[in-house]
């Protein structure tokens, strides 16, 4: 181990730090570290936890693999700071801090890392080409060296065709992924290829979640989910603080009806034993429900930050405006935000089962959808058909299958009318299996949109490519509408396909205000894996098209 560089600071605060050190084999902890040497985090700004109790857990935790799960304003951004200059200086850690956009690169390393230098004459002592200067210049935005080790700053922004040049040319130590809902979903894995030569790899994962299923959410059920617990007042029982000590009760459409001090034009937070009011500030402890997991998860709610309004947070989860809500959730709450009816769901999925078994029936002619990934998830419908009382689109396959070779197999044996096949990312073996069907029975997909478009219809044919482009939005509406709408029957042993309700329920319809340039529109967002439900899409798509050949 090092010895660190002698501190300047007399009295007290020296003692601290010598006794820390001795309790650490010569090495400061990160929360002495931070007490010594950022004492003020910019100017004007002094490192205190007295209103930020729930923050100590985070600088005491030693895990090697970290996810912080987050409302807005909750101090995660100066702790991933922290982190970054504690491990290129005491655990001789390079580090690659990883933000969404090359702005954010630009306004963090500006903003927050040059401060956090200006007020430290420690850190403006380690940092090369500091030279002890007062005021930080505009170079060298995505790199600063800390004694011998490095601090990358880069953008997590992946071209279409999957290259992130920018990440692939740093060794690191240390990854941060800051604000990961925001960043290209492909670059996480680009950027923890980095770590594959460390000999002690860490990572920290911070963000304010969207929805469920995805990014830091996802992230965060892996871990072993650390919540904030505090004491009642009145009868001593400690209870994690959720909006339900808030809320007394809801609505069929999730708004509040009721909550502790709404007589009194204000909200609190109550004791869910006795019903006394809580301090949300009091000393808390931080219980994790999955204790054996070893990555550690922290979740971060403005209930419990000092500076919160309760009852503007109770007032904006009443709103019928889904953006306010899911701000509401995601800045306030540090939830995911799960929009209201608009995803399938097991019980709408179980609504379509009916009394029949899957296969070829003689006779029928059939759709098939194919997604392309690692392998390939396939659909087969039949046409649209009387059954019973209703109309119907019986589904006769649903699986996988590892090769293109295999499509030809379940053509035949399904007497497929219209294939429609995902063009990417295989797009050569697509064109190779779409070439042994010259019969325009086979049309390779590209999405296009993402968020609707106003053209009439949302599929467009383009026979001479043998291409056929999809409104994402509007097709993956007419999909779901139809389990929504019993259309789209399955057979009473669907359960039994591994995935299938998994993937089905995995799309998630929002209407996002903050896109083109603040128009209101309309797109899904995966959850999760969905590659069933977009094999579903590309059936619905081809039993669009016409018969192009006769049998």
């Amino acid at each position: 181990m090092r010895t660190p560089l002698p501190i300047s600071r007399t009295g007290t605060l020296a003692a601290f730090l010598a006794d820390d050190l001795r309790r650490n084999d010569g090495r400061p902890s990160l929360l002495t570290w931070v007490m010594v040497y950022r004492a003020s985090l910019k100017p004007d700004v002094f490192f205190d936890l007295r209103q930020h109790k729930y923050l100590v857990g985070l600088y005491e935790c030693d895990s090697p693999r970290m996810v912080v799960y987050k409302a807005g304003q909750m101090g995660a951004s100066e702790y991933g700071i922290s982190r970054a200059l504690y491990a290129c200086d005491v655990q001789q850690a390079t580090t690659l801090y990883v933000f969404p956009t090359e702005r954010g690169v630009i306004d963090f390393s500006s903003a927050r890392i040059g401060p956090a230098l200006e007020v430290s004459p420690y850190l403006n002592g380690i940092v090369s080409g500091a030279n002890n200067a007062s005021k930080r210049g505009a170079d060298r935005m995505s790199l600063k060296r800390v004694r011998d080790r490095f601090l990358y700053l880069r953008h997590g922004m992946v071209t279409p065709s999957g290259l992130a040049p920018q990440l692939k040319s740093v060794d690191a130590d240390f990854l941060v992924l800051d604000e990961l809902d925001e960043i290209d979903p492909r670059a996480p894995e680009i950027a923890r290829k980095r770590l594959g030569h460390s000999k002690s790899p860490m990572e920290l994962d911070i963000s304010t979640p969207t929805y469920h299923g995805r990014g830091i959410h996802a992230e965060w059920m892996q871990s072993d989910q650390r919540e904030w617990f505090v004491p009642c007042p009145a009868c001593g029982r400690k209870q994690m603080m959720t909006i339900d000590h808030v809320v007394i009760e809801w609505d069929d459409l999730g708004r509040p009806v009721a909550w502790y001090g709404m007589e009194d034009g204000r909200a609190y937070a109550a004791c869910e034993y006795c019903g006394a009011e809580l301090d949300r500030l009091a000393d808390g402890e931080w219980v994790a429900s999955e204790p054996s997991r070893r990555i550690a998860g922290f979740h971060l709610s403005r209930l419990f930050g000092a500076t919160v309004d309760l009852l503007a947070i109770v007032n904006a989860l009443s709103s019928t405006d889904e953006t306010r809500r899911r701000e509401c959730f995601n800045q306030d709450l540090g939830l995911p935000y799960r929009p209201r009816g608009e995803q399938v769901d097991e019980k709408i999925l179980d609504n379509c089962r009916r009394e029949y078994a899957p296969g070829a029936v003689a006779g029928e002619v059939t759709f098939m959808g194919v997604d392309v990934g690692k392998v390939l998830h396939v659909i087969i419908r039949g046409a649209l058909t009387q059954q019973g009382d209703a109309l119907a689109r019986p589904l006769r396959y649903a699986g996988e299958v590892e090769r293109f070779e295999q499509l030809n197999t379940l053509i035949k044996q399904y007497r497929v009318q219209t294939c429609v096949i995902d063009a990417l990312p295989e797009t050569r073996k697509a064109r190779e299996f779409q070439a042994q069907h010259p019969d325009g029975r086979v049309w390779l997909a590209y999405y296009h949109g993402g968020q609707g478009s106003k053209k009439q219809e949302p599929v467009a044919w383009n026979g001479r490519d043998g291409v056929v482009d999809v409104d994402r939005t509007r097709s993956l509406d007419m999909t779901l509408a139809r389990f929504v709408e019993e259309e789209n029957t399955l057979p009473a042993s669907i359960r039994n396909v591994r995935d299938y309700y998994a993937h089905l329920q995995a799309p998630t319809r929002v209407v996002d205000a903050s896109r083109q340039g603040g128009q209101v529109v309309a797109h899904y967002v995966e959850t999760g894996a969905d590659h069933y439900a977009h094999a579903e899409n590309y059936v619905t798509v081809a039993a669009l098209k016409a018969a192009w050949w006769m049998w």
